[in-house]
């Protein structure tokens, strides 16, 4: 979208188009002339509010189009540039600068003036300008995302969000409205996913919020905020967190979809979101916005104040905003209550770990449940003959966690901008963000083991010796994690006018994340060991089992172990603090070069230095007598980086011809320079041809990059003991953990086609239609982890196991005993000799996975005036085609479109709005395609109706300025549908939303 400011100066009459208005709202047929004539219009609202215009059908230029919208009107039609047309009355003054007599300004304003775009181009949109004054002054093309080039249109898709389709998507939130786009997949990096199991990679540790566009992670869609980066969140730094932003104070939100490396570099694999904030602004806003769910959790209360004040040449804007959030708790939803999901039709995914608990033996198959303690005793007298043979007890790993935390936001913006004379702009932005979030997780659980040191200990064999696999849910409650999320950015620009109409742009940024989490509520297995007597009293503690008393882990009823030993045991806790900085000085220029028959030949050029780091420190208290350091990172890279981008256009308006009304070519390449993992380059290319009036055609090809993460390569060893599944058994396996200073940056090659129409006959309709394929190769992952729960028995992961026998075997024994005495073993691990283990796994980083993706996405809108009343209509929609996902070089190839915690097939939203006066009425259908899970059970689809009611301000009167909204998300209340999910939820958190129906209204008043 190219927003135009200002400029100057006549130039010769456009084209003669096919013009076709039907009698309606003036406003609506100037909207229609602009996508028949390709023209940009700029004017006052209140030259077309209220007003009719006659029917029109001929051939005109857009200037002739406009005086006969306006016969005998007093109306001044100006061609500051090419593509561009300015409309104001004659009476008003023609000034001869921007505001405050300086250059216009880069970024369209608040709704002081109204410009309507050229409907042909990809991802056109509704824009504004900050004044009239400005409007008919100068006109300054900035570059749309896709593009650094100033009034480029980029080939690649490209969706906009502006601000009254964020409030019209019934989200409180950017990052909400964002997971609703069809082409963003909410798996991964969303608050809802490490909860529910739909995190695999467990790096969201701040609950935060992301983009996800094609499914392709998080970490491979670049967000940009202002055009700026933002510092990485989580615990590995490599995912932007939106969660912070306060909304009120986004003016609206680029997606570009497709591969972009070439122009921004990293990440930008998947795409790139661009969050535009307001800028421009004069006067005050106050917005109110509350919610619930009908089921009575969560709710939302949301408060936004916005102060903007414009002088010559300059101007300040401060947007604060609080927004609380209660959380949602699995028990107030019967699908997330409960983990034996037989009562859908599904299993019963509880685990052997309960309480009562089990005893555990091994066999061939490795480690099983033997018998099952009883219940209703106190575990002391018990017999052998007591315990029961064959059985388990199974324990409710769901009960009491929250599917969605508890947020408590406050956020603030400020945007200063300041002319220097007539050819320098001095602009400065700062945003500061903190979230405070809180989420009750499972209890704790483990395999304990007991021996005849404890006075309670009964064997049903005559060993020495059980392990009991234990459930604390009863005895000491849920874990909980309290956190902070603090987000801090600061920008320091200049923009200046350069010889030969060229613009110069630099900046000094700095961002940072800072994530402080408190586990708390969680067992001390050390403590632990110490109760149940398998290790000694530790002097160093203040617990002595033979005084204080004995853990009893026999026991059949809450009760038998005193409070105060459940405090002793469950006072484990686990302090973790994450701050990842980027900081950048960034210099462009772009800029004829010289005239080509079909227009300008246009470049941008520029350069990048980069620094990141990320410091990871903590304290835990889980596995040890006393508090222990964590496992720390204290990592930095620095990368340089210089990109080049020409805009040829071949054909154009002086050299067009039937059948090649436009030709435009555009090529760009990157070079990045990383300190540690090398150079990578990567070009890109792009084709926009229109063979007729109203239809534009584009392809784009591309490279594209992810550099990895810092701790994927600077991340020191670590080993830690799990119980693994083989068969009905579990095998202890010794996991070798850590980065790998050996990674190659992972790389991309996207395509895209695709076109856009405006049929002339129908004024008002837009279609747009995209097909994309981006292969990704060298992803950088963790196989084993990946896919723990077959990770034994997957042949494509043989390579990475080695499956051992120390009992039998004395090089595999000096193997374990090796490993386990490295400094390396983390301690929760330690205390199991070498025989217990039956495998190693190698599950450190590698560049070993392939995925192959490709869709189609669909777009339209059609507004049409019958008499008094508007209609518009609008539908999206995005088909994966294939997911194809090879996880290591040895295995094939797996379609992974539409299986459960991947993409789905389909998903997309159609809308309807009907507006009479200041009343808007609308609907929106929303669709999630049937799918099915890993073992090809379907998953039944997900339609959902969305409802708004929206009252406009008056313009004058006791209402004047208020707006209201009311509004129903999932009005007719769908649950998710049913799948077996094997983490003990009966929906897909990837795919579904658990909320329910949600009312919400929102009051605003502009003063």
């Amino acid at each position: 979208m190219a927003a135009a400011l200002a400029a100057a100066g006549a130039a010769q009459a456009g084209p003669t188009q096919t013009v076709n208005l039907p009698e309606g709202a003036l406003d609506a047929a100037l909207v229609a002339l602009a996508a028949q004539t390709h023209e940009q219009l700029l004017y006052p609202p209140e030259l077309a509010q209220g007003r009719r215009a006659p029917a029109l059908s001929g051939r005109f230029t857009a200037e002739e189009a406009l005086r006969r919208l306006f016969p005998g009107e007093e109306v001044v039609i100006t061609r500051p540039a090419p593509g561009v047309l300015v409309l104001r009355r004659r009476s008003e003054p023609t000034p001869t600068a921007g505001p405050g007599g300086g250059p216009p300004r880069p970024f369209g304003g608040e709704a002081d003036h109204t410009a309507i775009e050229m409907a042909t181009a990809p991802g056109a949109a509704t824009t504004t300008s900050p004044d009239p004054a400005a409007a008919a002054a100068t006109v300054e093309e900035v570059q749309v995302t896709g593009t650094h080039i100033r009034g480029a249109r980029t080939a690649s898709p490209l969706l906009v969000l502006d601000r009254a389709a964020l409030d019209r998507s019934g989200h409180a939130t950017v990052a909400a409205a964002l997971g609703a786009l069809p082409q963003n997949f909410s798996g991964v990096a969303n608050e809802g996913a490490s909860t529910t199991g739909a995190d695999r990679v467990g790096r969201n540790s701040g609950y935060g919020s992301s983009v996800n566009l094609r499914g392709l992670g998080p970490d491979a869609t670049l967000v940009l905020v202002n055009g700026r980066r933002l510092a990485g969140a989580g615990s590995f730094g490599d995912f932007a967190d939106i969660s912070t932003l306060p909304s009120a104070a986004v003016q609206r939100v680029e997606v570009l979809l497709d591969g972009a490396s070439a122009l921004y570099g990293a990440d930008a694999v998947g795409g790139v979101v661009n969050i535009i904030m307001r800028r421009d602004y004069e006067g005050a806003e106050t917005r109110l916005t509350a919610g619930a769910s009908t089921d009575g959790e969560p709710t939302e209360l949301q408060l936004s104040q916005l102060l903007g004040r414009r002088w010559d040449g300059g101007g300040l804007l401060v947007a604060y905003e609080l927004r609380r959030r209660s959380r949602l708790s699995g028990d107030d939803r019967d699908f997330a209550a409960d983990a034996d999901l037989r009562r859908f039709g599904g299993s019963d995914q509880r685990l052997t770990n309960a309480f009562p608990g089990n005893i555990l033996t091994t066999g061939p198959s490795g480690t099983v449940v033997g018998w099952a303690i009883p219940a209703g005793q106190d575990g002391v007298g018990l017999r052998p003959q007591d315990l029961l043979a064959g059985q388990a007890n199974l324990g409710n790993q769901r009960r009491g966690v929250d599917i969605l935390p508890r947020q408590d936001l406050h956020a603030l913006y400020v945007a200063a901008d300041q002319q220097l004379g007539e050819a320098v702009e001095l602009t400065a932005d700062l945003r500061y963000g903190r979230r405070d979030f809180g989420v009750r997780l499972s209890s704790s659980i483990a395999n304990i083991a007991v021996t005849r040191a404890n006075p309670f200990f009964v064997s049903p064999t005559g060993a020495s010796s059980h392990s009991v696999a234990y459930s604390f849910a009863e005895e000491v409650g849920n874990a909980r994690l309290d956190g902070r999320q603090e987000s801090l950015a600061l920008t320091l620009g200049a923009t200046a006018r350069l010889p030969r109409a060229w613009r110069g742009e630099g900046y000094l940024a700095f961002a940072q994340e800072r994530t402080a989490t408190h586990a708390r509520g969680t067992v001390n297995t050390a403590l632990l060991a110490e109760a149940v007597g398998s290790v000694a009293d530790r002097p160093e503690t203040p617990f002595s089992a033979a005084r204080d008393g004995y853990f009893n882990p026999f026991s059949g009823t809450p009760g038998a172990n005193s409070p105060a030993l459940l405090a002793v045991i469950g006072s484990g806790y686990a302090d973790t603090h994450t701050r990842g900085q980027v900081m950048s000085a960034n210099l462009q220029a772009d800029g004829t070069l010289l005239t080509l028959p079909g227009g300008p030949l246009q470049a941008a050029v520029g350069g990048q230095l980069r620094r990141e780091t990320l410091v990871r420190t903590g304290m835990s208290f889980s596995a040890s007598p006393t508090p222990v350091p964590q496992q720390g990172a204290d990592v930095a890279r620095s990368v340089a980086a210089a990109f080049l981008e020409l805009r040829a256009p071949l054909v154009g308006p002086e050299n067009r011809r039937p059948g090649l009304e436009r030709l435009e070519l555009s090529l760009a390449g990157r070079v990045e320079r990383y300190s540690d993992v090398g150079t990578t380059a990567n070009p890109k290319a792009g084709l926009l041809w229109a063979p007729v009036d109203g239809l534009t055609v584009r392809a784009t090809y591309g490279r594209s990059f992810r550099a990895p993460a810092l701790r994927e390569v600077h991340d020191p060893e670590a080993y830690s003991g799990s119980l693994l599944p083989l068969g009905a058994g579990r095998i202890r396996t010794l996991l070798l953990n850590g980065g790998n200073p050996d990674l190659r940056p992972e790389t991309a090659t996207t395509w895209t086609a695709g076109a856009d129409w405006t049929p002339a006959a129908l004024p008002g309709l837009r279609l747009g239609a995209t097909w994309f394929e981006v292969r990704f190769e060298d992803r950088i992952g963790k196989p084993v982890q990946e896919n723990i729960l077959n990770a034994l028995s997957d042949p494509t992961l043989a390579s990475f196991i080695t499956r051992i026998s120390p009992a039998d075997n004395a090089a595999d024994r000096a193997l374990m005993e090796a490993l386990l005495a490295s400094p390396a073993l983390i301690p929760a691990s330690a205390g199991f000799p070498p025989e217990a283990y039956g495998a190693i796994a190698d599950n450190r980083y590698v560049n070993t996975a392939d995925l192959r993706v490709s869709g189609v996405d669909l777009t339209g809108s059609w507004t049409v005036d019958l008499g008094d009343d508007r209609i518009a209509l609008g539908a999206s929609g995005s088909w994966i085609l294939a997911y194809e996902q090879r996880t290591t070089p040895d295995a094939a190839a797996v379609d992974r479109a539409g299986v459960a915690n991947f993409p789905v097939d389909f998903r997309g939203r159609l809308t309807a709005d009907w507006t009479r006066g200041r009343l808007t009425a609308g609907a929106a259908l929303n669709y999630v395609s049937a799918y099915e899970d890993a073992l090809g059970t379907r998953i039944a689809a997900q339609p959902s109706v969305d409802l708004q009611l929206r009252l406009a301000p008056a313009e004058t009167g006791p209402l004047k300025g208020i707006a209201a909204t009311l509004g129903v998300r999932n009005a007719f209340d769908r649950d998710p549908p049913f799948y077996d999910n094997v983490a003990g939820v009966a929906y897909d958190p990837a795919n579904a939303d658990p909320i329910g129906r949600f009312a919400w209204v929102q009051l605003t008043r502009a003063w």
